[in-house]
């Protein structure tokens, strides 16, 4: 018996991810590639953190919903961690470290370039959730001015609605953006053709920096310590270099 049960605490202390799984859940937007790619469960973000907790007692359940429920379920205690956070959306004290900058553009058709934020007051511009509250408040005034702006949970739809020429302007995030132009390039609708030269891009807004954000302190210490070992020995470049992007 006293070997049963040596053989037991032994297998315990070297496998705890496999005999004391702490599942944790985690909240991520279901329709933000290369970052998230939902029917893959894998993205930059997701192996950011499927490493970070790699050996660790906690095992990773990812739930894809949209933007605006993550936050609410968040706040409920029905999840415990959500991604692309930015200060001042919550309270710091659930923040990690800045894991990930987005690079957010106004895009247009060619033949329509817009150079001011002003000049989408009215035009037809879909966005993603929480734009409003992530891009400023020069962009929230302009487009609390605009009857024909709106924001929407799932992204590809804005690229197609953009060359099809249902709106006029969308806001999206750079990579984001040119993985859904370049899937609809490589395998287009029925009689539908686009190339990269249909496309102007304004540069319009600065970086945004993005933490995650976990309700327990311990996870939140345990990720920003996997973070910087990741930054430090290279897998952090090598997430995104797997992608085609880099940091």
């Amino acid at each position: 018996m006293k070997l049963i049960i040596h053989v037991l605490l032994l297998l315990i202390a070297l496998a705890p991810g496999c005999l004391l799984a702490k599942p944790l859940r985690v909240g991520v937007s279901f329709a933000i590639p290369p970052y998230v790619i939902e029917g893959e469960k894998r993205g930059i973000e997701l192996d950011l953190l499927t490493q970070a907790f790699t050996g660790t007692r906690y095992q990773l359940q990812f739930e894809f919903l949209p933007l605006e429920r993550t936050f609410r379920m968040f706040k409920s205690g029905k999840l415990d961690a959500i991604i692309n956070v930015k200060p001042g959306m919550m309270d710091s004290r659930f923040l990690t470290q800045p894991v990930i900058t987005f690079h957010n553009r106004v895009f247009t058709l060619y033949d329509h370039p817009v150079t001011t934020l002003d000049e989408l007051r009215h035009l037809r511009v879909t966005s993603f959730q929480r734009a409003k509250v992530i891009l400023g408040e020069h962009f929230a005034t302009m487009v609390s001015q605009n009857p024909r702006y709106e924001e929407v949970a799932k992204q590809q739809g804005q690229v197609h609605q953009l060359l099809r020429g249902r709106v006029d302007a969308i806001v999206l995030e750079e990579r984001v953006f040119y993985y859904y132009l370049d899937q609809l390039i490589t395998h287009p609708h029925s009689g539908e053709r686009y190339q990269r030269a249909q496309i102007n891009q304004a540069d319009l807004f600065p970086p945004t920096i993005y933490h995650f954000a976990f309700r327990s302190p311990d996870t939140r210490e345990l990720f920003d310590r996997q973070l910087a070992a990741m930054k430090q020995d290279g897998r952090y470049l090598k997430v995104f270099e797997t992608y085609g992007a880099t940091p």
